[in-house]
């Protein structure tokens, strides 16, 4: 028997069937037969039939779908079936039986009863080895997938029925794919393979819909991700390339009038809301199960094409739900280029109405000498060595997102220059050179945050402007960011008292970790340059000078009076409270400016205030004595002990400094 779809999708067999009506019956006679019957004359027994069993074996059936491009041909042979108790008008189940071949090597078996009226399908369902091939032609129009090989096995069992709102029932069984292949027709190359996708211990009910998982398992599986020359992923240009939406005509100006409205009635109006019962569709798969998968990467918009290869993918994803209060257990493991381990743990919940997850995502020891494509494309340099380390954790609640990129890198080094149009301008190297320590090691902490239904939103856009904004502060303030890498203090400048050679406690315990910051980076050259705030320094070196004067006359009266410490020198002179007036009067008599006298013209005896007030009104500071300052704070003061070991000049490193 052979039945072929036309391209006007008419099956040929219709073609043989008369489709006009029969001529109908003289008008005479069927006024006398109405006649008849309203008399009671005559009756018409109702039709009734029933037939035992109906059966047939040894059959084949081709189909040609001429609808389609390829006009794909179907092939049923060694096909066998049997109907029974097939009765009417009343209807009842009809029990059923179906065998087939299918193709070379498929197998179909059907077993169960259907009931026509109401329609009542109930049966369990076997297929084996059905080629996926056939089927290529019903990807959807335009799709640039090409499928090359793959068998279908399912055993279903179906318990359907008709209902005015639609089908309903429940199914169960399970499904598998076996060695699927296809390909990317643009690239000409491997796309998406496996050797075996296995569904087990489905079930679930239509009307409403519900799909109850037990188990699924990948293996030995393969995937292609492309970056194309533009930019975009190889993915995006596989599907039918949609046309831009039609403006919508702007209505007649007629119906932009007020609708009448009859009293008592509402006017209808449209709006979004659910579809059939309004209730959530309840999904649960209890495991995923990977193993054995192959993930290679491209980036082909670089200059140097990159290319790279995550091996060994595998693990378990347990408890998926579209309850929201129930999330999956993530346990996923790989490495990449065979060597670096990958792994993502965490909980997460796809199926609900808005993604939640909180993963953790781990990768170690990642070489990065292969990805010079990407570093003398923006960067301007190869890569000669270098490790690294990602320890990042991402979470998502509610359209919000909240991660942490804890980046670390182990000796990385810059190879030769390379001329780049992309490149960036920005001192790279400073800014390496700013963020390793001693021991080559580079460790970023680099907190992302933002909602996931921004579409301006990018979690990638947004760190690649934070290392952006890490190489303009390393241009534009490198001692600020210096201090941001670890103690969060601004190394740009250390600020003496105003007018003073003196350091704060504050700025002592600065200096102390900018030393220990330099020791760390012995590639660093620090360049210090002196200046002076003529507002302020000026008013405290005339305050620093009158104090130095002050401890002058008491060191000078302690060495004639023999009271002075073996080895104190003047700077180490306190003056102390009590003692203030008695020195400062001291200053005062032997300065040489005019001072206020009695009658007899003596010096007039003043009270503290006006003393210190004629000493620093007479104390002159111009850009002489500030430009001294500015040197006196660059000379080496080890006996100062402003080095954070204490040592002094003693210290090999502090003195390096």
């Amino acid at each position: 028997l052979c039945r072929c779809s036309d391209k006007d999708g008419i099956l040929s067999v219709q073609r043989l069937l008369r489709t006009g009506r029969e001529p109908a019956a003289p008008k005479a006679q069927a006024a006398a037969r109405e006649k008849r019957l309203a008399a009671g004359q005559e009756a018409l027994p109702p039709l009734s039939y029933r037939v035992e069993k109906v059966a047939g074996r040894e059959l084949g059936i081709r189909f040609t779908d001429r609808t389609k491009q390829e006009a794909p041909l179907f092939t049923l042979n060694r096909m066998g079936f049997s109907l029974a108790a097939i009765s009417g008008p009343l209807q009842g189940p009809i029990p059923f039986t179906l065998t087939s071949g299918y193709s070379k090597k498929g197998r179909i078996t059907s077993s169960g009863t259907v009931t026509p009226k109401p329609l009542k399908f109930k049966a369990d369902l076997e297929l084996q080895g059905i080629p996926l091939r056939d089927f290529d032609a019903y990807l959807p129009e335009g799709t640039k997938i090409f499928v090359a090989d793959g068998a279908l096995n399912t055993k279903l069992s179906l318990n359907l029925e008709q209902s005015p709102s639609g089908v309903k029932g429940s199914y169960a069984g399970s499904l598998g794919v076996r060695s699927f292949y296809c390909l990317d027709t643009i690239q000409d190359e491997d796309l998406l393979k496996w050797d075996s996708l296995q569904v087990d211990r489905v079930k679930g009910t239509l009307g409403p819909f519900t799909l109850a998982i037990r188990d699924v398992a990948l293996s030995n599986f393969y995937a292609r991700v492309i970056v194309q020359k533009d930019g975009t992923l190889n993915v995006q240009h596989l599907t039918a390339d949609q046309p831009p939406p039609q403006k919508e005509k702007p209505a007649p100006e007629a119906a932009s009038q007020p609708t009448i409205q009859p009293p008592g009635k509402p006017v209808a109006t449209a709006s979004a809301g659910p579809t059939g019962d309004g209730q959530r569709q309840a999904i649960s798969i209890e495991a995923v199960t990977m193993q054995g998968g192959t993930l290679a990467f491209s980036d082909l918009h670089l200059g140097t094409p990159f290319n790279t290869t995550f091996y060994n993918l595998g693990g378990r994803v347990s408890g998926l739900s579209s309850q929201s209060s129930r999330m999956a257990d993530v346990d996923l493991r790989g490495n990449l280029e065979n060597h670096s381990p990958l792994s993502i743990t965490g909980v997460i919940n796809p199926l609900r109405g808005d993604l939640f997850l909180d993963l953790k995502v781990a990768f170690s020891d990642i070489e990065l000498s292969p990805f010079t494509p990407y570093s003398n494309t923006y960067l301007g340099y190869d890569l000669a060595k270098g490790k690294l380390s990602l320890d990042l954790n991402y979470r998502i609640d509610k359209q919000t997102l909240s991660s942490q990129n804890k980046v670390f890198i182990d000796q990385f080094t810059f190879g030769n220059e390379v001329k780049s149009a992309k490149a960036t301008k920005l001192p790279v190297r400073l800014a390496v050179a700013l963020l390793k320590d001693r021991k080559g090691e580079i460790r970023l902490d680099l907190p992302v945050a933002g909602r996931t239904d921004d579409p301006k939103f990018s979690i990638w856009k947004v760190v690649v402007q934070i290392l952006q904004n890490l190489l303009v502060k390393a241009a534009t303030s490198p001692l600020a960011l210096l201090g941001s890498l670890g103690s969060g203090a601004d190394f740009s400048a250390v600020y003496f008292d105003s007018g003073s050679e003196q350091i704060g406690q504050a700025e002592q315990e600065k200096l102390g970790k900018l030393s220990q910051a330099l020791q760390d980076r012995p590639t660093l050259n620090l360049e210090i340059s002196g200046f002076v705030d003529r507002n302020r320094d000026a008013e405290g070196y005339r305050n620093e000078l009158l104090l130095k004067k002050m401890r002058g006359e008491k060191f000078r009266k302690l060495v004639k009076q023999g009271k002075s410490r073996e080895g104190q020198s003047q700077e180490e002179t306190v003056i102390l409270p009590e003692e203030y007036p008695t020195y400062l009067k001291a200053v005062y008599v032997k300065e040489k400016f005019p001072k206020p006298r009695n009658a007899l013209g003596m010096l007039k005896d003043l009270p503290e205030q006006e003393m210190k007030k004629l000493l620093i009104t007479h104390t002159a500071v111009g850009n002489h004595e500030l430009q001294g300052l500015a040197r006196m704070l660059l000379r080496a003061r080890p006996e100062r002990q402003w080095w954070k070991c204490g040592r002094g000049s003693e210290c090999p490193e502090c003195s390096k400094q």
